[in-house]
């Protein structure tokens, strides 16, 4: 027998998946925002803790089984699912494969691209019934605005002169080029490496879907163009735009500042909830990226 885990998980998913004998039980997170247990390297248990997490998978729970099957990936799907007036928990079949890893193997690249032109192409209208908040371009933008008035106060003292004046052109460039428009689209929007599982040159997963929202398109592609090779990246636009989906002209650098403005988030986390490891790295990965003259 491998690890039983803790006492009270065990108890947990004994409770809720009676006939799965537990065999070994890993703890794959257990903050503030969820429990997540690997249960026999075989199920995927996660419980909410806090009521806005609950929100965001109540959303998953009712989109994912109508958005699976327009996919040509698998994403999980929840055969197991517990709301109560206390409690809330899902378990799902674990989906296996190796997190896509830099540079990225260029086979995988047209999977991730047909991907990416399917998710896109799900009707926005849709998604909004089903729990997605609805937005349009002027909102989308304003949330950018208000963010960048947050660093300016809380994260433009920590940096030093030429950084400020790098980061405010890094917003001042996607504001120009959102300002010219484009198109809406369901949008996974947390794309980063341990979320596309690949076997060889096949797509076997995309997973942890606790961000999916209504937006920008380009916020999809962050990693997958500036953090891959540039030969991934042009596999993957060639497949995504052959499938259908809309490549812009603004796309790529949209994508470059959702990438650049990946970390910033991390240390936002630092900042508001008091976490100074969290500010140390954010800061450092926050400055990696900051554009270069």
């Amino acid at each position: 027998m491998g690890d039983p885990g803790p006492p009270e998980h065990r108890a947990l998913v004994e409770r809720h998946l009676p006939d799965v004998r537990v065999e070994s039980l890993v703890t794959v997170e257990d903050g503030w925002d969820s429990l997540v247990l690997d249960v026999n390297d075989e199920w995927i248990v996660r419980v909410p803790r806090r009521p806005q997490i609950q929100e965001t998978l109540a959303t998953e729970i009712a989109l994912l089984p109508e958005l699976a099957p327009t996919l040509p990936v698998p994403i999980p799907g929840f055969d197991v699912v517990v709301r109560d007036e206390a409690s809330m928990l899902v378990a799902y079949r674990k989906l296996h494969g190796e997190p896509l890893g830099a540079p990225g193997d260029v086979a995988v690249a047209p999977g991730v691209g047909a991907f990416l032109a399917a998710l896109h192409s799900f009707p926005v209208a849709r998604a909004a019934e089903l729990g997605l908040e609805a937005t349009d371009l002027e909102r989308w933008h304003a949330g950018y605005e208000e963010f960048r008035a947050w660093g300016r106060l809380r994260a433009f003292p920590l940096f030093e002169a030429a950084e400020r004046k790098a980061a405010d052109e890094m917003f001042e460039d996607f504001f120009s080029r959102s300002a010219r428009g484009f198109q809406l689209a369901v949008v996974h929007a947390d794309l980063g490496p341990e979320h596309v599982l690949c076997q060889g040159p096949r797509v076997t997963g995309v997973i942890d879907w606790g961000d999916v929202r209504i937006g920008d398109a380009a916020i999809d592609f962050a990693w997958l163009l500036h953090g891959l090779s540039e030969a991934f990246a042009a596999q993957l636009l060639a497949e995504y735009a052959r499938k259908g989906g809309a490549v812009d002209p603004d796309l790529a650098e949209r994508a470059r500042f959702y990438h650049r403005l990946g970390p910033w988030y991390e240390l936002h986390y630092g900042l508001e909830f008091d976490q100074p490891q969290y500010v140390e790295s954010g800061l450092a990965a926050v400055r990696a990226r900051l554009p270069r003259n």
